[in-house]
């Protein structure tokens, strides 16, 4: 068994976990089948990618890849235990059936302990999400700067809030929107005025 070195360690579970907390949680909590020995079990908890965040979807294309060789998804091969998050590409069915993708979550474990089929996963995804991804990153870079435990500490009450008042999750979008175009323009406007002064 050869095992798959991942050399960005950004891309591993226990970096997420410790640096992206939201992205973490939402990785975690997907629709995962757990401890499952055949394709079909797996088969009944899918993910739609279409469905995540953006940060989750960029992650997601990101991830390193492994062919399935096996039959038992309890005795695969050819991961690193530290990695955590993987995508399987399954080719089993040849030219009957098309490839599917599968997001699998090791934790630490040396079998796959979690895995959800993904629906509407492009391979070639990372190249059509480049300037979403840029966007991101450098968002996420200044709330970095800006103090990050604080606005993910603030995001996550404010969903909360917005959860328990009946919110749906597009309802809280449109909100959020809604206040980030206000806020944006309000902040524009103030910089307007330093340049004329």
């Amino acid at each position: 068994m050869v095992m798959m070195e991942i050399k960005e360690e950004k891309l591993k579970g226990a970096y997420i976990a410790k640096h992206e907390t939201a992205l973490y949680s939402e990785l975690v909590g997907l629709n995962y089948a757990r401890k499952a020995n055949d394709t079909f079990e797996i088969d009944l908890y899918t993910t739609d990618v279409n469905n995540v965040s953006a940060m989750c979807r960029f992650y997601l294309y990101m991830l390193p890849r492994v062919h399935k060789t096996w039959n038992d998804w309890m005795a695969p091969d050819g991961f690193d235990r530290e990695q955590q998050f993987f995508i399987v590409i399954d080719q089993s069915g040849g030219n009957l059936t098309p490839t599917s993708y599968y997001l699998v979550d090791m934790q630490g474990y040396d079998y796959i302990r979690y895995a959800t089929k993904l629906v509407n996963f492009n391979p070639d995804g990372v190249d059509e999400i480049d300037e979403e991804s840029e966007l991101i990153d450098r968002g996420t870079g200044i709330t970095r700067i800006a103090d990050q435990e604080v606005f993910e500490y603030c995001i996550s009450n404010l969903c909360t809030d917005l959860s328990e008042d009946g919110f749906s999750k597009k309802d809280a979008l449109i909100f959020l929107q809604v206040l980030l175009d206000h806020k944006f323009d309000c902040v524009v406007e103030s910089r307007k005025h330093l340049f004329q002064q």
